[in-house]
């Protein structure tokens, strides 16, 4: 109760309990810590603060950082928490800290550490997916599926057009994910309360050796917004709704009714009185909590909507939704990139399901448009007719496959050389996520005395 004393008194424990962040804030210890470094070091090099007093604070920050986070009971949040931890060691020298910052600008400074680094991890997995999701491609260029649209056979493909949809969708969200990493990766600190304060801090210096790429520049907004959350949370969810998309899939191909492939079992799980059971589980519980992210989502636009320009605590409810859904989507990419790996096509099945449903249905009515010249709805509708009539019009499935030269098809050749080519360009793209990850693990590294990462 640092902060209240003064002006209400100690308060009550209930209704400090009710409003308290303490919990939440577990997430961002470690870099609520690396804040407050770096505003004392600045508060040093302006000579607010004697450096000797300075390099007291610093000690014992980093001593926390390495301690458990377990506050106990009583504080507003984490930075309360800090303070008195740093006054009941150094006694009022600890109350140093407090001078020339706000929480609202420390919590945000903290927020934006956090979520940067969850950025770019997520991005890793994005691209152990893609990578697992591209190599497939290649395995399973020729393996044939038969493709459907409205829950009806449609045409014949192959599963290693599918793996390049899903790495398609993958490589737009990485590419929009990365996008919001420049957002979010700039420094609000030094932004005070609301309009900065008297001391004469230098936040581009500030920005720089919290490894960040600039300031945001405008104190009310660098306080008072939570765009940088909402922006990649919702690219993210966003993406998460697409996977589940293609999880339908899959779990409509493990159906034994179709039974167009096999996962590896670790996958699956039994019924408690039914022997033959296999259920999906992973898949299953992936999917929920997809719907579990969405919500989330609402959540934030829901608490975010009502309130001004300028912060207010309801900002402060939103901050656990952005770690859910960002650990929703962490743990179901492991689980995604695992399935892939073990997928297996099984032919047999397959081919009874080429020959029962006339799924080259359309080829057959193109070459006959182009062979006889005759327009296609003309050959359209005489298909139609066959099929109506119980006949199976259609054209060998492997030549119907290998005779489509069209960008982007499923002619298995182009198919394995476009997942070779974008292998290649994955190992870029890493390259730049991991330099990103290795700077900022410098930067912190050096604030808090240790190596992290």
């Amino acid at each position: 109760m640092v902060y209240r004393e003064g002006l209400l008194g100690g308060g009550e424990l209930g209704k400090i309990k009710y409003t308290s962040s303490l919990i939440d804030d577990a997430e961002i210890y470690r870099e609520t810590i690396l804040t407050m470094i770096s505003h004392v070091n600045e508060l040093s090099r302006v000579r607010a603060i004697p450096s000797g007093k300075a390099e007291l604070i610093i000690n014992a920050l980093r001593e926390m950082a390495k301690m458990p986070y377990n506050p106990g009971e009583g504080y507003e949040d984490v930075h309360e928490y800090i303070e008195a931890v740093l006054m009941s060691k150094l006694g009022d020298d600890g109350g140093w800290v407090g001078l020339g910052r706000s929480r609202n600008d420390h919590v945000v400074t903290a927020l934006r550490l956090r979520l940067r680094r969850l950025i770019l991890e997520l991005a890793l997995r994005v691209i152990e997916l893609r990578r697992a999701a591209l190599n497939k491609a290649i395995e399973t260029a020729e393996r044939l599926i038969v493709g459907s649209t409205h829950r009806q056979p449609a045409q014949v493909t192959t599963l290693g057009h599918y793996m390049l949809y899903l790495d398609e969708l993958s490589s737009d969200f990485l590419t929009n994910l990365l996008s919001t990493y420049e957002i979010v990766n700039r420094s609000p600190l030094g932004s005070g309360p609301l309009a900065g304060t008297m001391v004469g801090l230098d936040r581009l210096r500030e920005a720089g050796e919290l490894g960040f790429n600039g300031v945001v520049v405008n104190t009310i907004y660098a306080t008072g917004s939570r765009y940088f959350m909402l922006a990649p949370v919702s690219l993210v969810v966003s993406y998460l709704v697409e996977l589940g998309r293609f999880i339908n899939n899959i779990e409509m191909w493990l159906m034994p009714q179709l039974n167009y492939i096999t996962v590896n079992p670790s996958h699956l799980a039994t019924s408690s009185i039914m022997p033959h059971k296999r259920n999906p589980a992973t898949l299953e519980v992936f999917r929920a909590r997809i719907g579990e992210a969405i919500g989330h989502l609402m959540a934030m636009y829901s608490v975010e909507r009502p309130v001004e320009a300028g912060y207010q605590l309801d900002l402060q409810e939103e901050t656990r939704h952005t770690w859910a859904i960002m650990r929703i989507a962490d743990e179901g990419l492991v689980i995604m990139t695992d399935l892939i790996n073990g997928l297996r096509v099984n032919e047999g099945r397959v081919n009874e399901d080429l020959s029962k449903y006339p799924v080259t249905a359309a080829e057959y009515a193109e070459l006959m448009s182009i062979n006889e010249g005759i327009p296609f709805r003309r050959a359209h509708r005489s298909v139609a007719v066959m099929v109506k009539e119980g006949g199976k019009p259609g054209i060998n499935p492997l030549d119907s496959i290998n005779g489509k030269a069209i960008l982007g098809g499923p002619n298995p050749s182009q198919v394995a050389e476009v997942a070779k080519a974008k292998l290649s360009e994955l190992e870029a793209t890493e390259t730049r996520v991991r330099e990103l990850l290795a700077n900022i693990n410098n930067a912190e590294s050096r604030l808090i005395g240790d190596r992290h990462g």
